[in-house]
């Protein structure tokens, strides 16, 4: 059981899984888990197919509730990424990914923040994230006092800045993992103290080892949205 602020899109790439979580329990073959649900997933040894979305997101905004997707809606997906990963075109994962969206009926997909102030003191975060950057120096930023610009950025962000700050850092080095990094050289080029304090922190957020993202996992960048 783990749980975190990310919503998730879960499919089994060839056959049901059991989802778990404190009050319910589902078997399906493809699920939607709010962000903030303590859970864990039974995939009977088969592989899924794991979407998560941070809760600045607007697709996390959408889930609400745990929900069995249809079971033709999560076979066309699972039939969908066993092409594309057989196939292994270079555009392709961003048209499944709006594939899947629209299947899913999103009502778009993308940041909720539309406080330009907050934009702009995310985007410098992003661009000083080895520096450990602090919530007064984003606030100065964005030209807010640091009181104003932690309630503010609560509010748009749905989480708290320091919060935002360790997800932004675990989603840098996966983006480097996926882009053929060592585990230590993307951790330490994200701006984690030691590639230790990133796998701990990863295990604690997300429930994955460093040793699944090396070994078990396959990850894909679609887009930064």
């Amino acid at each position: 059981m783990h749980s975190h602020s990310a919503a998730h899109v879960l499919v089994g790439l060839h056959g049901d899984m059991r989802v778990i979580t404190e009050n319910e329990t589902i078997l399906c073959r493809g699920a939607l888990l709010p962000s903030g649900t303590a859970h864990t997933v039974d995939s009977f040894g088969n592989p899924l197919l794991v979407f998560l979305f941070d809760v600045t997101s607007t697709v996390s905004e959408q889930i609400q509730r745990m929900a069995a997707l249809e079971r033709g809606t999560a076979e066309r997906i699972a039939l969908s990424y066993r092409t594309l990963a057989a196939e292994n075109p270079a555009d392709g994962y961003e048209t499944f990914f709006m594939e899947v969206m629209a299947l899913l009926k999103m009502k778009g997909y993308g940041s909720r923040i539309t406080d330009e102030r907050i934009i702009h003191a995310m985007r410098f975060a992003k661009e000083h994230l080895q520096d450990e950057v602090t919530a007064g120096e984003a606030a100065e930023a964005a030209c807010l006092s640091e009181s104003r610009f932690s309630h503010l950025f609560r509010e748009q962000a749905g989480i708290a800045f320091s919060s935002w700050l360790v997800y932004r850092k675990l989603f840098d080095t996966y983006i480097k993992i996926a882009e053929g990094a060592s585990i230590t050289d993307a951790s330490l080029a994200a701006g984690f103290s030691t590639p230790s304090h990133f796998a701990t922190t990863n295990k604690r957020m997300f429930g994955i080892t460093a040793s699944d993202l090396t070994g078990g996992y396959r990850l894909h960048r679609i887009a930064d949205i």
